[in-house]
């Protein structure tokens, strides 16, 4: 069940950062923000996007290179974040949670390593 809230949670944050990209360049319109999105950032939040799917796909195949798409995805989403931080700051949290499922798995590895030896 935890997977799945997981996978929902990247999926979700992967869609908010396409509405960025979508407002950026004039396919929608965001209207509660408070500063325009530059085309620079809309490339980037395309990017987190891109990046955000791929990882949430590799984590559902259990493939371990989720794990080094997940640090690319909360490097570029972050950067997206700081740059609008007024708007975007809540966007921290979802990063924050994927570094959480990041460091779970990373320490179960490490946990696993050490009882079967």
């Amino acid at each position: 069940m935890i997977r799945y809230l997981f996978v929902f949670v990247m999926l979700i944050h992967g869609l908010i950062h396409l509405a960025g990209f979508a407002a950026a360049f004039g396919f929608s319109r965001i209207d509660p923000i408070s500063s325009e999105i530059t085309r620079p950032v809309g490339a980037l939040s395309l990017i987190a996007t891109i990046s955000l799917t791929l990882t949430t796909v590799f984590f559902l195949l259990r493939n371990e290179n989720w794990l080094w798409a997940a640090i690319l995805s909360i490097l570029v989403s972050q950067t997206v974040i700081l740059m609008a931080w007024q708007d975007a700051r809540f966007g921290t949290i979802l990063n924050i949670i994927i570094v959480l499922g990041l460091l779970t798995d990373i320490l179960t590895k490490e946990i696993n390593v050490i009882f079967r030896d």
